[in-house]
């Protein structure tokens, strides 16, 4: 008997004592049995082995009561009442097959013997997966008029789970996974993540390595934290983790890492001084190139007792999620969070609460670079069998009803540890059910599109001073358009790199600040498909100096058109900001074109686009003493025009600082 089925017979012996359907004596052994009702004719000999059958059940003697069962149903063979009696020590045998049998037959004979046998045969069709079955015996249990109500709200949440996964079965999703190349290996490899940016993979693999205390000088299979380096899709053979990483009598692995790629955390599980094989959630940062000493994220968001793993990091860094076992929690593994404080230590872990998490186990949280949608594996959801793959959302302050990823990503077997690609058209995980190079290998495939994330971007890049040297002091806002809400990305002290997420649900402005230095922004506009997925702006940040030039990005104008567009007109708004906060600053606006098209018309054309930034900006509120704008025309080119990249180039609007 498997596992389901020793779960079922056991609570369906609870669930028949409980109704009534056998009673107990105070040593615990079952000792009665209420009939239905059934209007039958039966011989007197059939009635006389029944009554017999019905003294041995009393005195616990089930072969007995079976022999003179048989023998009535030799006299009457569609007797309801002994039929009835054979499932009832079928239950008491922990042989549903056995009791599932004979209440068919009950019920064949008399369709309204009994509403508890449509309910127990109705949760045992579920859990074989004949889910039309089971809705055909939960909704017949609900019928009766005479019947214990009190399983009506399991009759009917059985009904709604028996409905969904229905509808999962008959609706399979696309599933195709393939190898990982460069990771996937003749080694075992699983617990893995790869970036946001797809630069890197961090993984477990299990190597050979000789054992030198053994006596034939044998080989071992040990786990290594691994890593590897990654470039259009694909990824090298991966090395080990360097120091401080893979020390001995650690068992490192199941990482997650910043969407910059410079905070790793993982799983640490090592014997304590009592013996306790003990995993917590650590923590490490590189600062110039190298991985700095681990740390334990400590008490408030590992507990001492508990089993800590499956860490997963928010994208802008202040939410961690993962799974642990402590107590206090709604089932035997619950998916917790712990949010960043100001000072940088991790607050007081809370459970993610009862729309995620059930009274079985709930683990594997990735939270998507979106910062919303969140994937899980779980055994309390409905799911087809062990632990299934769902996703969950953010929305309105409160997480979404999880709905299940679907059949055949999801199967009878345990499926976990799903994590998906910045774009949301790839997921991964591990398996050593599929035939790849190996026994554990990561796979990947393309996720369909009901269950992808929110469209977000991921911008990268340096911060530069004039001289290509790397500007460490300034800070970067990110202005959400509609709502006006600004976030500061934040700035690397040493290597002035910035990495930021953003959702692409509205059009975002990100421009850099800087006490003394001149204005530089970069526009996001959510239908601009050059901004999807990885974008790598480096931006300048240049101090305010008479004289010096400055390009203001994305102010653009339709062919020998001069009228500003609503992304332009944002720009601008923008940058008077900028000559708010530097009201002695004076500036001319500068326009220039191509060379397509004649002179003279290139000159009025971009005399006519400068004096449309300096009306805009006069009307709405800086003095025109601090203002004057020309055109160039074609004349002063910076990139060749004998292709569109260079072309594209020399179309710019820029400022040139005129006083201060």
């Amino acid at each position: 008997m498997n596992r389901s089925s020793a779960k079922f017979v056991g609570w369906i012996v609870g669930v028949a004592i409980t109704l009534g359907t056998m009673s107990v004596n105070a040593q615990g052994i079952i000792t009665d049995i209420e009939f239905g009702e059934c209007e039958q004719e039966v011989s007197e000999v059939a009635e006389r082995f029944f009554e017999k059958a019905k003294k041995a059940f009393n005195d616990n003697n089930l072969q007995e009561a079976e022999r003179y069962l048989n023998s009535a149903l030799r006299q009457e063979q569609n007797y309801a009442h002994a039929l009835h009696m054979l499932a009832e020590i079928g239950i008491r045998k922990r042989n549903g097959v056995a009791a599932e049998s004979f209440w068919k037959k009950v019920i064949a004979v008399c369709p309204d013997y009994k509403a508890e046998i449509y309910f127990f045969l109705g949760m045992r069709s579920k859990m074989a997966g004949q889910m039309n079955t089971a809705t055909e015996y939960l909704s017949k249990f609900l019928t009766f008029d005479e019947r214990d109500r009190t399983y009506d709200k399991q009759a009917e949440k059985a009904l709604k789970e028996a409905a969904i996964l229905e509808e999962i079965l008959s609706n399979p999703v696309p599933f195709n996974p393939k190898p990982v190349r460069g990771i996937s290996t003749r080694n075992d490899e699983y617990l893995g993540i790869i970036s946001a940016d797809e630069e890197w993979a961090f993984y477990t693999r299990k190597v050979p390595q000789k054992d030198m205390n053994s006596i034939s000088r044998g080989r071992k299979m040990v786990e290594q934290f691994t890593v590897s380096n990654g470039k259009n899709g694909a990824f090298d053979g991966g090395e080990p983790m360097p120091y401080p990483f893979n020390e001995p009598g650690n068992n490192e692995g199941g990482p997650t890492v910043s969407a910059n790629n410079k905070e790793l955390y993982f799983t640490i599980c090592k014997d304590d001084a009592n013996g306790y094989r003990n995993c917590d959630i650590y923590y490490t940062s590189k600062v110039d190139g190298r991985w700095q000493p681990i740390q334990n994220l400590g008490a408030n968001v590992n507990a001492s007792d508990a089993w800590d793993s499956q860490p997963s990091i928010s994208a802008d860094g202040q939410t961690l999620y993962f799974a642990s076992n402590r107590k206090g929690g709604m089932g035997e593994l619950d998916i917790y969070f712990s949010r960043r404080n100001l000072d940088g230590s991790w607050g007081k872990a809370e459970n993610a609460g009862p729309v995620i998490n059930t009274a079985e186990s709930d683990k594997t949280p990735f939270i998507h670079s979106d910062s919303e949608t969140l994937y899980f594996t779980s055994r309390g959801h409905t799911g087809l069998g062990g632990y299934d793959i769902f996703l969950t959302k953010f929305e309105n302050g409160q997480w979404t009803e999880p709905k299940n990823i679907g059949y055949p990503i999801n199967s009878q077997d345990d499926d976990l540890g799903l994590f998906v690609s910045l774009d949301g058209k790839m997921a991964y995980f591990s398996s050593n059910k599929i035939k790849g190079n190996g026994g554990w290998d990561m796979y990947g495939f393309e996720l369909y599109e009901e269950a992808r994330p929110e469209k977000v971007s991921l911008l990268k890049g340096t911060l530069k001073d004039k001289n290509n040297d790397p500007v460490t002091d300034a800070k970067i806002e990110l202005k959400n358009l509609k709502t006006q809400e600004v976030k500061e990305i934040k700035v690397d002290q040493f290597s002035g790199e910035y990495v930021a997420v953003v959702k692409r649900d509205e059009d975002m402005i990100m421009t850099v600040k800087k006490k003394g230095s001149a204005f530089n922004s970069q526009y996001i506009a959510k239908e601009d498909d050059d901004m999807d997925g990885v974008v790598e702006v480096d931006l300048e940040v240049k101090p305010i100096e008479v004289g010096e030039e400055y390009r203001i990005n994305n102010i653009n104008f339709a062919t020998d058109s001069y009228q500003l567009d609503h992304i332009a007109i944002d720009v601008i708004k923008e940058f008077m900001g900028f000559l708010k906060e530097n009201p002695n600053v004076k500036v001319g606006i500068h326009g220039h074109t191509d060379n397509v098209g004649s002179s003279a018309a290139n000159m009025t054309l971009s005399n006519n686009r400068a004096k449309a930034v300096y009306d805009y900006l006069v009307a709405n509120g800086i003095p025109a003493s601090r203002l004057s704008y020309k055109g160039y025309g074609d004349t002063k080119p910076i990139a060749a025009n004998n292709n569109e990249a260079g072309r594209a180039k020399n179309r710019r609007t820029v400022f040139v600082v005129t006083g201060k």
